[in-house]
């Protein structure tokens, strides 16, 4: 709830050209989102499914957490 990317689109964090990380599916509320495109809107409670390298992902969720560096 506190990332500053809720309510905020997937395509806002830019996830793959800072981290080189892939959003493989958002999981929300039971459902799962497959592919999300750029223009999925972010909610708090999301959970992102990501692939990449530990260091990738480790920058992945430092970004969602506290936005760019």
């Amino acid at each position: 709830a506190r990332s500053p990317y809720a309510g905020r689109t997937l395509g806002d964090t830019k996830m793959r050209t800072r981290t080189h990380v892939s959003i493989v599916a958002i999981l929300r509320e039971r459902k799962v989102i497959p592919s999300p495109v750029p223009s999925e809107s972010l909610k708090a409670e999301d959970i992102i499914v990501a692939v990449g390298t530990r260091a990738g992902l480790d920058a992945a969720m430092r970004l969602i957490d506290h936005g760019p560096a």
